[in-house]
């Protein structure tokens, strides 16, 4: 399959706004959702390829700083991605500040045992306006996407007009595992206004090929959604699916359970600020409502990811006198009902540490990066062994 100047084939539920309409307008007319039947082929739903594999090395636990000497006044929304070598590659957004017209999404790679890279502008404002042919404010939430192949997928933010309510999603491929890229092109989430589209936490690969990306609304409200990129032919396809559940959360971690059983924990927009979850038995196409965990986090991002036990592990903001002074690891053995915090990554008074992102190498080993003051880009790399000595001497 090719990346590229490919255009994407794209299928989209009713949204958000128009659907809420005509909601009430079936509702009060005693009809059922009719859009419903319009909403994705059975392709869209294939099922998640969980890993079970664990490292079997002695405990380990360390962190280095990605672009350390960074000139930049902001550094933020690090994602991380394994490529086939065991090399690891990093982006993130940086500039003067979060919507100015100099951000750009960085990169920055790490061979198998060696030190990172120093990090290069892979999209810049300037490009992106010449890929899309169309005025960019700004850039933003850039998502890596990597198979066993030397493709590498990216997921990012442009922003048309005003904040992130102006915002939308864009794809783009490198062939030569992220030395160079092909053109940028636009997702069409929303076929009226297409705003407002943003991705956040890692994907979720699919039997058969490609990824479950857990994506989010911002406009009229907080709504949480999944994008499917799946191939089709020499092409990919685009859906859009959403997780039912009100207007206040957002960032959703995707967790397959299963291949038909998956999880998702959100950022919870509500006072009372704690993580929500759901839970769909059909590879994401219901949900049953989302609920409010016992894990506190105040309306920052979380990451969860499953270990190799089915053990279930979170990196969030705990309840500190700040908003996110800290940044945590927990614990749940029952599919993300109950936790139990572990461990402390970070901790500083005053600080900011948000905004995780982990995932499990093909050696079973937990990598993440986060997001230090928002200037610095952490990675931390740690193993089930050293979380194990960390739950014996937890209270």
């Amino acid at each position: 399959m090719s990346g590229g100047s490919h255009a994407l084939t794209h299928v989209r539920t009713m949204p958000t706004l128009p659907r809420l309409i005509l909601a009430a307008v079936a509702l009060a007319a005693g009809i059922g959702p009719w859009w419903a039947a319009h909403e994705h082929g059975a392709k869209s739903f294939p099922g998640f390829i969980v890993q079970s594999h664990t490292d079997g090395a002695p405990p380990l636990f360390r962190t280095e700083t990605i672009n350390a000497g960074s000139p930049h006044a902001k550094s933020h929304s690090a994602t991380l991605a394994e490529l086939p070598d065991g090399t690891l590659a990093a982006a993130w957004y940086a500039g003067s500040g979060e919507g100015t017209s100099d951000v750009a999404i960085y990169l920055a790679k790490r061979s198998a045992g060696g030190a990172w890279e120093q990090s290069e502008a892979i999209f810049t404002r300037q490009r992106v306006m010449s890929d899309l042919r169309r005025n960019v404010v700004s850039l933003g939430n850039p998502l890596l996407l990597a198979d066993d192949t030397a493709r590498l997928g990216l997921l990012f933010v442009s922003i048309a007009a005003g904040r992130w309510s102006g915002s939308s999603i864009n794809l783009a491929w490198s062939e030569d595992n992220g030395s160079t890229w092909g053109p940028a092109r636009k997702i069409t989430m929303n076929p009226l206004a297409n705003l407002s589209s943003l991705p956040r936490n890692p994907p979720a690969p699919l039997v058969g090929g490609g990824w479950a990306v857990p994506v989010y609304e911002e406009f009229l409200g907080k709504f949480p959604e999944t994008l499917w990129l799946q191939p089709r032919g020499s092409d990919w396809s685009a859906a859009v699916s959403r997780i039912e559940g009100g207007v206040y959360i957002l960032q959703s971690s995707l967790v397959p359970l299963s291949e038909r059983r998956v999880a998702s924990f959100f950022r919870d927009f509500r006072p009372a600020r704690w993580m929500s979850a759901s839970w769909s038995e059909d590879a994401g196409r219901t949900w049953t409502k989302p609920v409010t965990t016992e894990l506190y986090n105040r309306d920052s991002g979380q990451c969860v990811i499953r270990l190799s036990d089915g053990t279930l592990l979170c990196a969030f903001n705990d309840v500190s006198p700040g908003k996110r002074e800290n940044l945590r690891l927990a614990f749940s053995k029952d599919e993300g009902r109950t936790w139990q915090t572990v461990a402390t990554i970070a901790e500083e008074p005053g600080s900011e540490f948000s905004y995780p992102y982990m995932i499990r190498g093909r050696d079973g080993a937990i990598r993440m990066v986060y997001s230090a003051r928002q200037t610095q880009i952490i990675f931390a790399e740690f193993n089930e062994a050293w979380l194990q000595q960390q739950t014996e001497v937890a209270p």
